[in-house]
Order: structure tokens, then C-alpha cells, then sequence
């Protein structure tokens, strides 16, 4: 195994600067990577890899790259699963769990592995001692160390580590240690959190659910009750302010917290630079009403206009049917889009055309543009048909094919 790692480019790249502890060092990992296929020694050798970190930062390439190791690594933390909801969890066991979700967290903060270990899934084997409700200190101890490793790759803002732990449904889960949990995981739990909130996947996917949003507004709010932990504050007040960019959940925010926020038995607790980000949200919440009010205004301008569109063209196919034009299909308006796209003036002239000329019954006018369209004329005394085709973008909304049956005599 060992000549295989060292022609490994990762380990190549640092092989200039390797000195001679470093290259004892990776001596005993080797060996250590090699004890763990030895139920009788893993033990031993997790607890002496976990502390070797700080002395060989080539660690988490030997642990990913290694034959067999990642696998036995997963396999101790299953084989814990059913230790979890019971008293059977010993301190023992949760130490050893802990030092190989520690060998984790290696990996996870390394550059390039932290995206091969995305692509394994591996963090999804974690969130079982996420999920445990047992309070006994082995288990929460899994739970702290479990946060670590998640908010190792979290607090990157990769998009693509982010787009993974939306996808795998990570907020409930922060949501219930943010609930239940110690305080020493509410806080990475919240941040997190708020770190999903600020990508704009994020703030789309909490927003798209009414029951994702309230969850999170029901559990926070109950954090600002513990007015002494700063840190807990600003995170729920940058939570809260971030949610308020979205209109549904910034008029929830109001109905449920405002008043509660504008208490000063609230604001006497917040330290300077809480209370920066707590004027803020009050700002949002009290003026972004004002600029829903001129945004309403201007979107009632816009529909009289498109009424008074639909209006014009109206009085068109009237004076369209006064002439002896009768329409088989109404219209279908939508808006003023069409407008854009047919001009009143240039259907009064077609219309008054169509008075003065004398057309064939056979042939039909193949109608595509109003600007450069063809009559066919014949002999005889009326006009027998005209296809009229509109714009066909149904997905704008615009008008659908118009039929008109057109009919002149002498």
C-alpha cells in the first residue's frame, strides 16, 4: 500500500517539503491504515490516527485512497446504529465512534476530498445520530462531533455541498437539535442554518413550503427567549431577516414576532452589534408594506391600460363586422402583449382594403404578418375565406389563431 499512496499525486505534491518526522510519521499511519483491518487492533489504530492530523495533513489521502479503510470505517459506525435508542451505548463505544467521525472531519476539510466525500454520501450515514432523542452524554457527544463534520462542509457555501444537504432533507433534522438539543448543538445547528438561508437554493426551498418556513419561525422564536446567549440572538435575527425577502413569510414574520421584537424587555438584552441587526428587521418588516403599496399602485395602472387595450380592439371587430366581416372565433386576448404585436391602425387599413378589393372564392390569404401580407385576386365578386394566424406563443400568453370568414359581394 505504501508505494502505491507515495506515486499518488496529492502525496507527490508535498513529497519536496517532507522532512524526516514527516516521513515517520506517514511510516506509522501506514501502519496504523494497515492495523484497522484487524478487529483486535482497530480499536487501537483509530484512536492513534485521530491524533495524528496535526503531525501529517496527508492523512485524509491516505484514509480515502487506501484499499478497504473507508469501507471499515463505515462499518463500526452501522454496527452502532442499534446501540443508539438504548442505554447500550457506552462511553467506550461513543469515544471510538467519535475519534473515526473525527478521521472524518479530516477528510471532509480537505480541498479536493471534501467533494469525493459528497459524492460517496458519506454524511448521509451521520445523520442518525443526528436524529436520536436520547439526552445521555454518549449520545449527544456523537451528535456534537456529528455537527462537526456536517458544518466542516457547510460552512465552505459550496453550492454544490449545499445543493447535497437540501436535497437530503438536512434542515428538519438541524431544526430538531435547535429544538431539543444541548446548547452546545443549538449553535452550530442554527448556524448551518442560516448558512442553507443565504444561498438562494436555500431560501427557495425553505420558501416553497409553508410548513418549512413556520417550522423555522416557530423554533427560533422560541431561541430568542433565552435573551443571555448573544451568539444565539444575532444568528435567529440574521435568520429572520433573511426570511423576510420573501413576501408570505415577511408577513408571517409580522403577524407572530413583530410586536414580541419591539418589546423593550426584549431589546434591553441585545448587545451593539445585536441590535444593529434587530433595527434592521424591524425596518423591513415596518416599511417593505409601503413598497408593496406602490407596487400595487403601479400594477392597477398596468391593468387599466391592458383594459383599456382590450377595449381598442373591441371597437376594431366592430367596425370590422360593420363592414361585413363576421368572426367565427372570438379573440383570445391576453393582456397587452398583443398590442406589441398588431398595430389598430394597420387593421383599419387591412380592413378598408379588403372593402375595395374583389378576391377569388378559391384561393385563401395565408395571413402571417401585418406589416407584409398577400391578397389573391380572381375574377369573381367576393372573398370566400381568409386565415388570419396570430402569434402562436402560447407560452407568452398571447393570441391564439383567429378564423375569420370573410364575405363580399358586388
Amino acid at each position: 500500500m505504501s508505494s502505491i499512496l507515495e506515486d499518488h499525486p496529492l502525496i507527490k505534491s508535498s513529497q519536496k517539503q517532507k522532512s524526516k518526522a514527516n516521513t515517520n510519521y506517514e511510516e506509522l499511519i501506514i501502519k496504523y491504515i494497515n492495523d484497522l483491518k484487524d478487529e483486535d487492533k482497530r480499536t487501537k489504530a483509530i484512536n492513534k490516527l485521530s491524533k495524528y492530523y496535526d503531525k501529517n495533513h496527508n492523512l485524509p489521502i491516505y484514509l480515502w485512497y487506501s484499499q478497504g479503510t473507508m469501507v471499515i470505517l463505515l462499518q463500526e459506525i452501522i454496527s452502532s446504529y442499534k446501540y443508539l435508542s438504548s442505554s447500550k451505548l457506552t462511553f467506550e463505544l461513543s469515544s471510538k465512534i467519535c475519534k473515526i467521525l473525527c478521521l472524518f472531519t479530516f477528510i471532509a476539510s480537505h480541498d479536493e476530498l471534501k467533494y469525493k466525500f459528497i459524492e460517496a454520501k458519506i454524511p448521509i450515514f451521520l445523520y442518525p445520530f443526528l436524529n436520536n432523542t436520547s439526552t445521555s452524554k454518549p449520545n449527544e457527544y456523537l451528535k456534537l462531533v456529528s455537527l462537526t463534520v456536517i458544518s466542516t462542509l457547510i460552512k465552505t457555501e459550496d453550492p454544490k455541498i449545499l445543493s447535497f444537504f437540501i436535497e437530503t432533507e438536512i434542515t428538519p433534522i438541524l431544526l430538531k437539535i435547535v429544538d431539543k438539543g444541548p446548547w452546545l448543538s443549538k449553535i452550530p445547528a442554527c448556524m448551518m442554518i442560516h448558512i442553507i438561508l443565504k444561498a438562494d437554493e436555500g431560501l427557495k426551498y425553505i420558501c416553497e413550503e409553508k410548513v418549512r418556513y413556520s417550522a423555522i419561525i416557530i423554533f427560533m422564536r422560541h431561541l430568542l427567549k433565552n435573551k443571555h446567549n448573544q451568539t444565539i440572538m444575532k444568528i435567529t435575527l440574521k435568520i429572520f431577516i433573511r426570511l423576510s425577502e420573501n413576501s408570505e413569510v415577511r408577513n408571517l414574520l409580522k403577524n407572530n414576532i413583530l410586536k414580541e421584537i419591539k418589546d423593550q424587555k426584549f431589546t434591553k438584552h441585545l448587545n451593539d452589534s445585536s441590535k444593529i441587526l434587530h433595527n434592521c428587521l424591524l425596518k423591513i418588516l415596518n416599511s417593505k408594506d409601503e413598497i408593496n403599496k406602490g407596487k400595487e399602485k403601479d400594477n392597477q395602472k398596468e391593468i387599466n391600460k391592458n383594459n383599456n387595450n382590450i377595449n381598442n380592439i373591441s371597437l376594431v371587430n366592430d367596425n370590422a363586422k360593420n363592414n361585413g366581416i363576421n368572426n367565427n372565433q372570438q379573440m383570445n386576448i391576453n393582456s397587452g402583449d398583443l398590442m406589441n404585436q398588431y398595430n389598430i391602425n394597420n387593421n383599419m387599413m387591412l380592413i378598408n382594403q379588403l372593402n375595395q378589393m374583389k378576391l377569388s372564392p378559391q384561393p385563401y390569404m395565408n395571413y402571417n404578418d401585418i406589416n407584409n401580407f398577400k391578397m389573391y385576386n380572381g375574377n369573381d365578386n367576393y372573398l370566400n375565406k381568409i386565415n388570419f394566424i396570430g402569434n402562436q406563443n402560447n407560452n407568452k400568453g398571447y393570441a391564439n389563431i383567429n378564423y375569420y370568414n370573410i364575405y363580399k359581394s358586388n
